[in-house]
């Protein structure tokens, strides 16, 4: 089974072409800009819904990374500078628009997370992209659920097997411990997953507690989660600075 519902288009690199093509681009941009003013989701430059250098910084350098709980997670960028404000701005902004450039990067990440990972523990059958459940509350706030635009963007089919099964408090202040205790049980599976490979898919890994909590909820069902993939990763440097700013991931669905 593939988790693609049809060959996708190259990401953006976000590379200007020069010529007559990127003329008339530009001139229909402009155009559109006096009609629908917008500005950069990286940087707030008028006119462009993200600027060439904010583009650039999507571009995917997959690295890799573990849970607490051991589980592979492949993250195509560091969440921080820019990438942390094209995030935020798609996830807290209503910047759906971003939806596909954001898209090339998590293809390559579940790329790579199929490649490596297909063959884990000698095991086959079909494989299913499994996107971590907003709740419903987050849901009527934006009136989208993020990572799941992000996969429709990208051309990935995506099963529908998690729900939210509790609530969770606000991870923003939480240490790594309390934070894994705040999701404990926070999911649960809507289907029976048995004989079922699967890649766990969210937008940012933080402490890994979220993916563990996914993938508990997985294994409850009788399913193997064989890998996760995110949009980025955050330095564990920069951890202490968005708690601070109170600005972030997890306020519906619990710690990356």
């Amino acid at each position: 089974m593939t988790p693609y519902e049809q060959p996708p288009e190259q990401p953006h690199d976000g590379r200007e072409n020069t010529g007559w093509g990127a003329l008339v681009r530009d001139a229909l941009r402009d155009a559109l800009a006096l009609i629908l003013p917008v500005e950069c989701a990286g940087c707030q430059r008028h006119d462009r819904a993200l600027c060439g250098e904010c583009a650039r910084s999507l571009v995917a350098h997959t690295s890799i990374h573990s849970t607490p709980q051991h589980l592979r997670v492949y993250a195509a960028l560091r969440y921080e500078d820019r990438v942390r404000r094209v995030l935020l701005a798609f996830k807290n902004h209503h910047r759906t628009d971003i939806a596909r450039p954001l898209s090339g990067a998590l293809l390559a990440a579940l790329r790579r997370a199929l490649s490596e990972s297909a063959t884990v523990g000698g095991l086959s059958g079909p494989i299913e992209i499994v996107a971590v459940p907003s709740s419903t509350k987050a849901f009527r706030t934006r009136g989208y659920h993020p990572v799941q635009l992000v996969l429709k963007a990208a051309g990935i089919r995506h099963a529908r097997a998690l729900r939210v099964a509790q609530k969770t408090r606000s991870q923003k202040l939480l240490s790594a411990e309390e934070r894994a205790a705040n999701v404990k049980g926070a999911f649960i599976a809507v289907r029976s997953l048995a004989g079922t490979r699967v890649i766990i898919v969210d937008d940012v890994l933080t402490t890994g507690a979220t993916l563990d909590e996914a993938a508990r909820a997985i294994s409850a069902a009788g399913g193997t989660v064989i890998a996760a993939a995110t949009i980025g990763f955050t330095p564990r440097t920069l951890t202490v600075r968005d708690i601070a700013s109170g600005e972030g991931y997890g306020m519906e669905k619990g710690a990356k």
